[in-house]
């Protein structure tokens, strides 16, 4: 029988920090098992809750030590009762070679890719050493997460299953983070859409943030929607993000406007078989390695 998280966690010892993002108070660890198997913990400290009871507690019971004091300012640690100051986590275990390069903290390199090196180059990478998508098809066919869906279209080419992201907790709407992700497989990334694809793209937009409108109360204009590139995993997925959110992964070079992705389709059908699209990688990632080698970037 499987372990759970808490039995496989209390069984596994720390390793090394693999990274950490002040902005976002996050920290990714590496632990092994004593059965040999490792995992990546990934925690993140949750936001403040609002309600007038919680904010109350915190005053009444709040441990102060003072850091600073100069007139009537003052710095301080304040220790607040734990129920108040949870650590959301995510332990992916066992955790295979590239999960863990995934979270591990490196120089990053940019690639400006052409349209004939994503042929040549980009989709070898993607048939060697792409992420497995079995955790996708165990969400599109509710084998998994079936309860966390908000909304889905079943439509086997232009439908979309939508869910809020495990990065969320579904509650604090600041920090709203929904994923939709497309039925039909073999589409990738932005890279293998075409005019053709339109109807799907305006029906996951659309759907997408009327559902969110309706089940959280926040409006399609305070939405950001975007796909990354080059994405985490290469099953075509839109993150919807509220824009009081600084998600991770939500800049220049890794996210590009689903607006705009439609807009272009529209202008050239296809955009995006024949644009230069750039985007960063690792230092040690094998698909910068495989670019230094055709000689696309400098070694």
């Amino acid at each position: 029988m499987e372990k759970s998280a808490q039995e496989w966690l209390r069984g596994a010892t720390f390793k090394e920090v693999l990274g950490s993002d002040a902005s976002h108070k996050s920290l990714f660890v590496l632990v092994e098992h004593a059965n040999g198997e490792k995992g990546v913990l990934l925690m993140n400290k949750s936001a403040f809750s609002e309600k007038a009871e919680d904010i109350s507690a915190i005053i009444k019971s709040a441990d102060l030590t003072e850091i600073m004091k100069n007139d009537i300012y003052g710095n301080y640690d304040i220790a607040i009762p734990s129920n108040l100051n949870l650590v959301k986590s995510q332990l992916i275990y066992p955790a295979n070679d590239k999960v863990i390069a995934k979270y591990r903290q490196e120089e990053k390199f940019v690639i400006r890719e052409t349209a004939e090196d994503y042929r040549t180059i980009t989709v070898e990478y993607i048939e060697k050493y792409q992420m497995d998508l079995k955790w996708v098809y165990n969400v599109l066919s509710k084998n998994k997460e079936a309860d966390r869906i908000i909304y889905e279209d079943p439509d086997p080419y232009n439908g979309f299953i939508l869910a809020p992201d495990i990065k969320w907790d579904g509650v604090t709407m600041e920090n709203l983070y929904v994923l939709a992700m497309i039925h039909r497989r073999g589409v990738r990334s932005i890279r293998d859409l075409t005019a053709d694809d339109l109807p799907m793209l305006e029906n996951i937009r659309s759907r997408s943030l009327v559902t969110i409108r309706e089940k959280y109360g926040v409006r399609p204009d305070q939405i950001r929607a975007y796909f990354h590139y080059q994405p985490s995993f290469f099953h075509l997925h839109v993150h919807f993000v509220s824009l009081k959110y600084d998600a991770p992964a939500s800049t220049t070079l890794s996210a590009v406007l689903l607006d705009d992705v439609i807009n272009n389709l529209q202008l050239v059908p296809d955009y995006y078989k024949k644009s230069t699209l750039t985007f960063t990688r690792k230092a040690s990632d094998k698909l910068l390695e495989m670019f230094r080698e055709a000689g696309r970037c400098e070694k």
